[in-house]
């Protein structure tokens, strides 16, 4: 189903960036002879919402169907790696024709390494709508799992409203001695709305840099110090952030397949704002993080607890104390389950909305049953609930998922 012609400006962006994407690809491999791998996967599905525009009062009842379809594309040689995953879904509901959507995401990860220096970036860019937007997954992102684990919107579901968002962080590292390193990074994340509005649904800009040195205590064990600047500029309104603060991060390495790190960030904040009404404030927020990662053979889950600092579409910054895991095994040879869960409690520090926020949930389970090893069924279960500040009730559904799909073959 085609978009409406008030979205046609922001339906163009994805195209441009999924052509920055694939551009990547195409220089990976003709200018560094890459070897190049491809994954597609391809689904279809029915699934049934007991609230599928997660209300607290008349939840709406509705039966939907969905296409999805991306490519895993790998490239590497001796010296990079580049991976990139551009997705696209289409959701149709026979009887909620202003829920059907034609939806993409594209994913990019890559690196370069040199004798004494190393380069990665990682983005993320998703056009979506408002609706699906603003009750984020517990899933993580298998390209970028490390970036927009935040979820930046104000949670207000604004019906028609579409949302471009993008995420570019690259770092560049030179390594000193063979225990310690400088380095530089950056990050860029920008979020526009069509419609944009004064209250919830509000453009931004956000530029952050950064400086930091790294040194290896032992052979498992390492720390790094930096200090940072960054710059936050509404678009639908005149206010801006500016922030400076450092951090610290040490990370362990217990085994071969199981990986921990913590980090730590403080930063001064001043925000002024001239339209639609004066306000300068000062705030001092604090940010703390642990994540651990296990990987083997038939089984792999991801942990991070702690609260971050971002950008918010409330016209300011905001913090998240989240919980978020995922859980994956192969309980057989054909047959793989999935669990996981997110739990977000969102604060602006400073923004038009002043201190508003939500709390938010969202647990998954699913079986994966491989039918050939290219050919699959699933069915899954997902509950959701919000609860905005200020609010007397919540609101929950439920939702059930049944798909069949193709899988390629992984990179041997």
């Amino acid at each position: 189903m085609s978009l409406s012609f008030h979205r046609a400006r922001a339906a163009f962006e994805f195209p441009r960036a999924a052509l920055a994407g694939l551009l990547c690809a195409a220089l990976a491999r003709g200018v560094f002879a890459a070897d190049i791998s491809y994954q597609p996967v391809v689904t279809i599905g029915t699934s049934a919402n007991t609230n599928v525009e997660l209300t607290s009062t008349q939840p709406v009842f509705a039966e939907g169907y969905a296409i999805d379809a991306s490519t895993l594309v790998g490239a590497s040689t001796p010296r990079s790696d580049l991976t990139v995953l551009p997705r696209l879904l289409y959701q149709y509901y026979p009887t909620q024709k202003d829920l059907d959507r034609v939806e993409g995401l594209l994913s990019m990860s890559t690196r370069y390494s040199w004798q004494r220096d190393r380069f990665t970036m990682e983005g993320f860019f998703d056009h979506r709508d408002d609706l699906n937007v603003e009750q984020p997954t517990a899933e993580y992102n298998p390209v970028t799992p490390g970036i927009g684990n935040t979820a930046p919107g104000t949670g207000h579901i604004g019906l028609g409203i579409t949302r471009n968002f993008l995420i570019l962080d690259p770092t560049f590292t030179h390594l000193i001695t063979p225990l310690s390193s400088i380095g530089v990074a950056a990050e860029y994340q920008r979020m526009s709305y069509s419609p944009s509005d004064q209250s919830a649904h509000i453009d931004f800009n956000y530029y952050l840099g950064r400086v930091f040195y790294v040194w290896n205590l032992t052979p498992r064990l390492d720390a790094t110090v930096g200090a940072f600047g960054s710059q936050y500029e509404a678009g639908s309104i005149d206010s801006h952030t500016t922030s400076g603060g450092a951090m610290f991060r040490t990370s362990y390495n217990w085994s071969e397949v199981l990986h921990s790190a913590l980090s730590l960030q403080y930063q001064d904040s001043k925000l002024v704002e001239t339209s639609p009404k004066t306000l300068s404030q000062n705030s001092r927020p604090w940010a703390a993080e642990i994540t651990t990662v296990y990987e083997s053979t038939i089984s792999a889950y991801r942990l991070d607890v702690g609260r971050s600092i971002g950008p918010s579409a409330a016209g300011g910054l905001y913090t998240s104390d989240q919980v978020r895991g995922q859980y994956d095994r192969d309980l057989s040879r054909r047959l793989h389950f999935t669990g996981a869960v997110r739990l977000i409690h969102d604060r602006t520090i400073a923004g038009l909305n002043g201190n508003a926020g939500r709390d938010y949930t969202n647990a998954m389970v699913r079986l994966q049953w491989h039918l050939s090893p290219t050919l699959f069924i699933a069915g899954s279960y997902t509950n959701v609930w919000e609860k905005y500040r200020g609010e007397t009730s919540g609101a929950d559904g439920n939702v059930v998922t049944l798909q069949f799909g193709y899988k390629g073959l992984p990179r041997q």
